[in-house]
């Protein structure tokens, strides 16, 4: 709950969800935080203000570790990683990512971002953040012959 305002609420979404397509299981976590405003216990208004989803092959021996800031300033030049836990051997990965424009109607930008491997054994990939504040989604895939694995995330974009 917002401190100075009882008509603020900060709501926390988890979701976390096993679905089996043909021959192929997929587990999705998502997050979310809900910025509420109510006026006699009714929702007036509503903001998002964070969210990120992971969604990968159940049987995929691909454990990922991302990292990449919450909050950015606006034209910041930031660093996005996809760290994979363990060695793949002699396996080919193959991957991308793209930006999602600053608006709610979530319009794929025109840059497409392929990821490099970095000598550690991850991926990553300099992105600029827009000049306006607002936020900016960032969506990448890793396949891999064993599985996939997905992931979304909002990042917040201000002065």
């Amino acid at each position: 709950m917002t401190r100075n305002d009882p008509k603020k609420s900060l709501l926390d979404v988890k979701i976390k969800s096993t679905r089996t397509i043909g021959n192929q299981t997929y587990n999705l976590y998502t997050k979310q935080t809900v910025k509420i405003e109510t006026y006699k216990n009714k929702i007036k208004n509503y903001q998002v203000i964070d969210e990120e989803s992971i969604l990968n092959s159940q049987k995929s021996s691909l454990i990922v570790k991302i990292i990449s800031p919450d909050k950015v300033l606006t034209g910041e030049r930031y660093e996005i990683n996809l760290i994979i836990e363990r060695p793949l051997d002699n396996s080919l990965t193959a991957s991308g990512m793209i930006v999602l424009k600053n608006n709610e109607k979530m319009i794929l930008s025109n840059d497409l971002f392929g990821i490099k491997p970095n000598q550690s054994g991850g991926l990553f990939k300099y992105i600029q953040a827009p000049l306006e504040p607002g936020s900016q989604t960032i969506s990448a895939i890793i396949s891999h012959p064993e599985g996939i694995y997905s992931f979304t995330k909002k990042i917040k974009v201000g002065l």
